[in-house]
């Protein structure tokens, strides 16, 4: 009789959990994805001011080099950004203070989250050769 009693109450206990990993799989795949999105753009942020860095570095050397300009080295950050994609509406400028260069980058990483955009700010500073 004891046996009876407790198939009776495994199959109410089924009964009653019955239909709880539907609810909570309603509940956790959104958690679940919402989570994958944002690590995946956080890490199309960094790599897109990765990118801006060595760009504005590069730009910058560029710029400071003998016989080139500031416009030489707006020129190769662009390209460099261009040649990577990572993102968009990219705002290059150079600023001569003193005997330093500046090179600044500016713009939006991609985006997998629509209506999300995410700024990229960066900078390079050197001394202007014969400074």
């Amino acid at each position: 009789m004891t046996r009876k009693r407790g198939r009776q109450t495994n199959t109410n206990l089924r009964a009653h959990t019955q239909g709880s990993v539907s609810i909570e799989a309603v509940i956790l795949l959104p958690v679940f994805l919402l989570t994958l999105f944002l690590i995946l753009q956080v890490s199309l942020w960094i790599h897109a001011s990765s990118v801006a860095q060595a760009a504005a570095l590069d730009g910058v050397r560029n710029a400071t080099a003998a016989y080139s300009s500031s416009t030489q080295g707006e020129r190769l950050a662009q390209a460099i950004l261009d040649s990577r994609k990572v993102g968009q509406e990219w705002r290059i400028t150079t600023t001569r203070s003193g005997s330093t260069l500046t090179l600044e980058i500016t713009g939006q990483a991609k985006s997998v989250i629509p209506g999300w955009t995410w700024k990229v700010q960066e900078s390079a500073t050197l001394p202007l050769n014969g400074g």
